[in-house]
């Protein structure tokens, strides 16, 4: 029977050749993954991922493109309304081949019978000189503008601030399903150490059942995050289309981002109640809704119009006068159109407080979205250094024989899981700073162009950048 230093020495050669076969795994999955993100996004324009997004969001997002058509339908109906204030003139001509055979009535039983050719032509105009309810309709029809150009500017910022979310949680969901990959290959490797540990009789069947089980688990955890991504791939195709242009980037270590720490919050909240597009619109749908009441109850007062025609058939004949139109009773029709339109003033002014209350809790969602994503971003990063201090700690004990290099790849998994956790709150805290500025209604395309200088698109590690501490491990291994 083989003594325990046996057991031990071939235990540690067995480590050894599994560790060298694990470092070669690791870098094929690292070519693999590389060449698969060269192919599947090798259309990637020249320009940066967030001016590629947005030059697609704004082909293709069927909302914003609505927006903008309904804009043009309402300048429409602008110049439809102004036109009702102008001189209305119609011409109408008609030539009409006669046969015509009739009988006399007068006791001779005479009959008659012709054939002939009428024309005639007459031209006609009208001018209103008091209609109220067309003045009403152009107000009208420009406050429906303007409430249709707010919508618009809503639509665009909100098109803007949803490009962002999109896109960084669809890198939020490439981050998990790398890390989960490296979750395969630690378990794969700490399970057939396991195994052949097994076989030696220096573990027991329970602890192997459990490594199986782990090993199981990342598996699942990978297919899910493989899941997530993908469905976080199709939210983005709602939005620009096709995703086949678009090459995964990285956010730089050094990536300097927007703070709101100095920002006073209720000055943000002013500014979101008053210059929020969404609120404007509204108030513009509430102004057209009273015009609407207006020109309702105009539709019982009478009406002026200069009238004038002249025509000419087998006489010439003309007249030039006005016209007076008295309403007297319409059935109540009338009435009812003016309670119709109350109604309707009465749910724009609801509109209107809701779009306030919806700005103010989309403020608030951004605002303390910010600030939670900017605390998890400062416990990530002392999370990085203490996973530097225990991968710096676990090499030193390996090199001393104190542990085994399951130590290693198990602190830097928690390395790996530091980094994305990272990389995720300072997505949310880009996020929310955009949301932000959307909903107040400043934000630009220059704003979203300039986040591609936070990002990088070189692939570089499956345990993504490290940082400079862990740089200095790397010189303490030399």
């Amino acid at each position: 029977m083989a003594s325990s230093k046996q057991v031990v020495t071939c235990c540690t050669r067995i480590t050894k050749q599994f560790i060298s076969k694990l470092l070669q795994y690791l870098n094929c999955l690292k070519v693999l993954v590389a060449v698969f993100t060269s192919v599947a996004f090798s259309g990637l324009a020249q320009a940066g991922a967030f001016a590629t997004l947005l030059e697609m969001a704004h082909s293709n997002d069927p909302t914003y493109l609505s927006a903008k058509v309904a804009v043009e339908s309402a300048e429409a109906r602008t110049n439809q309304a102004f036109g009702q204030l102008l001189p209305q003139v119609s011409a109408s001509l008609n030539s009409k081949f006669n046969d015509r055979d009739y009988h006399v009535r007068d006791g001779n039983n005479r009959t008659a019978k012709d054939q002939y050719n009428s024309n005639s032509a007459e031209l006609n105009l009208t001018q209103p000189i008091w209609k109220y309810s067309n003045i009403i309709s152009l107000r009208q029809a420009k406050s429906t503008t303007s409430q249709a150009e707010q919508q618009l500017a809503n639509t665009e910022q909100e098109l803007l601030s949803k490009v962002v979310s999109t896109w960084l949680d669809y890198l939020g969901a490439r981050d998990q399903t790398l890390f989960t990959q490296q979750q395969i290959a630690v378990s794969n490797f700490k399970l057939q150490v396991a195994q052949r540990g097994f076989e030696l009789g220096s573990i027991s069947k329970p602890e192997l059942d459990e490594l199986k089980a782990k090993f199981d688990q990342a598996n699942a955890e990978n297919v899910t995050a493989e899941t997530d991504l993908n469905l976080k791939g199709a939210l983005l195709e709602q939005i620009v289309g096709s995703v086949n242009r678009l090459k995964p980037v990285f956010m730089r270590d050094d990536a300097k981002l927007f703070n709101l720490s100095s920002e006073n919050f209720d000055s943000v909240l002013a500014r979101a109640e008053s210059e929020s597009h969404n609120i404007l619109a509204a108030m513009y749908a509430y102004e057209a809704a009273t015009a609407e009441v207006k020109k309702q109850y105009a539709g019982h007062q009478p009406t002026l119009d200069l009238v004038a025609s002249y025509g000419k058939n087998s006489q010439a004949v003309g007249g030039f006068g006005l016209q007076l139109n008295v309403p007297i009773y319409s059935g109540g029709i009338q009435s009812a159109k003016v309670q119709e339109a109350i109604a309707q003033q009465e749910k724009a002014r609801l509109d209107m407080e809701a779009a306030k209350r919806l700005a103010i809790l989309t403020t608030k969602q951004a605002w303390y979205g910010w600030h939670s994503a900017y605390s998890k971003t400062l416990a990530s990063e002392q999370a990085i250094t203490a996973a530097n201090s225990a991968l710096l700690a676990a090499k030193v004990a390996v090199n001393s024989g104190l542990r085994s290099e399951v130590a290693v790849f198990e602190a830097k998994q928690q390395l790996s899981a530091a980094q994305r956790d990272n990389n995720r709150s300072r997505y949310d805290q880009v996020s929310n700073f955009i949301k932000l500025k959307s909903v107040i209604g400043v934000l630009t395309n220059e704003d979203i162009i300039a986040l591609d200088t936070l990002f990088v698109d070189d692939y570089q590690t499956l345990e993504f950048k490290k940082s400079a501490s862990l740089a200095k491990v790397n010189d303490y291994e030399k």
